[in-house]
């Protein structure tokens, strides 16, 4: 997740959120609460993006791997028609609490299972498969991510990751901590898989979206 703005232009990104459609009641709080505690989020943007995927691919399971206080993990909540799930992940309990009483208000409970813990270790404890997994985790995570969400999703299925083009420091060659070589090797692995039919989106911090098109 992030609130960065520099891959978008921002008076592209100022445009597009003049048009767009405002959020329900409880998305724009969720909106303000990470604006005024500079809690990074994706937006409502990608947030859009999520959902129209969500409803594109007919998902009914979902998996997040990092979901804060719970705002991606709305949209695509809200995507799904009864009997769908997603499930979220979240180290910090107040994150937790706070995404679950969204969920309340939201009607959207029964759609929405946020767990506590480390999300790659409960992602190991689920089968699948899933239709849809969404991945924003610590940066370094990422490759890790890949490997246990491959053989998880079906044929046909999505895997959406977050922040691909991290600031632009992708693509500075002076630049090699840990997190921009972790979404370098994940960029490298997604695009070089052929079972997977990849692309980067260059809005707000980037997202990658991944087909699985083999077994």
């Amino acid at each position: 997740m992030s609130t960065d703005l520099s891959i978008t232009h921002p008076d592209i990104h100022a445009y597009l959120e003049k048009v767009r459609p405002a959020s329900d009641p409880i998305l724009r709080e969720m909106e303000e609460y990470g604006e005024q505690h500079n809690f990074p989020y994706i937006g409502a943007q990608c947030g859009r993006i999520l959902y129209a995927l969500a409803v594109i691919s007919g998902a009914r399971r979902i998996f997040e791997l990092g979901s804060g206080y719970g705002y991606s993990l709305y949209w695509m909540a809200k995507a799904m028609s009864a009997g769908g799930l997603v499930i979220g992940t979240e180290n910090n309990p107040q994150n937790v609490a706070r995404a679950r009483a969204y969920f309340s208000r939201g009607g959207l409970t029964e759609r929405a299972d946020i767990r506590q813990g480390d999300a790659l270790e409960l992602f190991r404890r689920e089968k699948g498969p899933f239709d849809l997994v969404m991945c924003d985790i610590g940066k370094e995570q990422y490759s890790a991510a890949l490997a246990l969400a491959k053989p998880r999703l079906r044929r046909g299925g999505i895997l959406i990751a977050d922040n691909i083009l991290w600031s632009g420091k992708v693509a500075d060659p002076a630049v090699h901590d840990p997190a921009t070589e972790g979404i370098r090797e994940f960029t490298r692995l997604i695009f070089a898989d052929p079972d997977l039919f990849s692309t980067a989106i260059p809005i707000r911090d980037g997202l990658s979206i991944s087909i699985k098109v083999g077994a």
